[in-house]
């Protein structure tokens, strides 16, 4: 007999059904490993992997749980050569059977009892692209007891149902579990919409019309203000005589129109080295960029496509505000920039330069 968790609860337990990513299907896994390794938990866990070749991924963590748990069990096809793990027993399935297809995760215990019971589905994630499960992760003792029965029917062990159960350890247990879940999503939220201003910060940099080179700067400060959410901007362009000049500036920024020696400074730097700076904390690094004189973080990316042109730095008030991706984002920026500079220029030249607007000396 092929025996399916999900088939077992998923018509009685409807309601609490629904369709998640692999993404998500980590996190709530990560959510129950992670409860039993912060607390040192010795439980058996029971966890369907499918295919033992998807433990690779999975084999440090599991190692971990496999020397804190009196036994942890990992069910899957033998697509792959199971590792030797100490702790970790390995059951192989039927690639026919029911839950070669299913992802679940078991615990059961008096103290903390929570299980994960997800079925592949066919079609693929319209965001991600990737597979899909249908399923419900539950601690109600009635679906953990039936899941409990029927792992143990799989293993074609005698089953032992938990007798008493301690609801305020698991009720601990819980609520510990949600409060790293809301951190977690408020964490996602706060990525997503700081991925959206980066996006959006590269889309109004690469539309910019511009009929000189400084009003190109002036318009790429103003939306890196705005848009990309700095405190202060600064934007130079080398010169001659190891100079640059500092061309625009936003917020609280100081300098415009200075010709400052690339010896000084940050800016000065990553110009001559051609290469992204990032300071996390100004106050820990001792480093400082004296035309932005309230930066608690700063990034600065060299304005570079077939040389270096200048640089573009930005501040803000808070310290680690800035991330990798947000750094990336300004390299990219600086790259565009580097672009559409090389052809305003080219274009003034062409044009016979345009009246009362100039950068003396820029090294184009």
């Amino acid at each position: 007999m092929s025996i399916s968790l999900f088939r077992a609860i998923a018509h009685q337990y409807q309601c609490l059904r629904r369709v998640n990513t692999v993404p998500m299907m980590n996190v709530i896994s990560h959510q129950i490993e992670d409860q039993i390794i912060r607390h040192q938990l010795s439980v058996d866990l029971f966890a369907g992997f499918q295919r033992f070749s998807s433990f690779q991924d999975q084999h440090r963590r599991y190692a971990r749980l496999g020397a804190i748990c009196r036994r942890v069990y990992v069910f899957g096809v033998a697509d792959y050569q199971a590792p030797i793990v100490p702790g970790v027993e390995f059951i192989e399935i039927a690639p026919t059977s029911a839950i070669s297809k299913e992802w679940f995760l078991l615990v059961d215990t008096p103290d903390f009892w929570t299980t994960l019971v997800a079925q592949e589905v066919e079609g693929q994630d319209r965001i991600t692209g990737g597979r899909q499960f249908d399923g419900l992760w539950s601690f109600d003792e009635v679906v953990v007891d039936r899941i409990s029965l029927l792992v143990s029917q799989i293993m074609e062990l005698p089953y032992q149902p938990v007798q008493q159960r301690r609801h305020s350890q698991q009720n601990a247990h819980i609520t510990e579990m949600q409060s790293r879940m809301l951190d977690s999503l408020e964490g996602s939220e706060i990525s997503r919409q700081r991925r959206w201003v980066q996006l959006q910060t590269l889309k109004h940099i690469s539309e910019i019309c511009a009929g000189n080179p400084l009003e190109l700067l002036h318009k790429a400060a103003r939306i890196l203000k705005t848009i990309f959410g700095t405190t202060g901007v600064v934007i130079a362009i080398r010169t001659a005589n190891e100079r640059c000049t500092i061309a625009a500036v936003e917020g609280e920024a100081t300098g415009k129109g200075w010709k400052v020696p690339l010896s000084q400074g940050l800016i000065g730097r990553a110009i001559q080295q051609g290469r992204l700076i990032q300071i996390f904390e100004v106050s820990r690094n001792h480093e400082k960029e004296p035309l932005l004189p309230t930066a608690k973080s700063l990034i600065v990316a060299p304005i570079i496509n077939r040389r270096v042109h200048g640089a573009v730095a930005v501040s803000n008030a808070e310290p680690s505000r800035w991330n990798e991706e947000d750094a990336q984002t300004l390299m990219t920026t600086a790259r565009i920039l580097a672009i559409q500079l090389e052809q305003a220029v080219h274009a003034a030249k062409n044009n016979g330069g345009t009246p009362g607007v100039s950068i003396s000396g820029i090294r184009m």
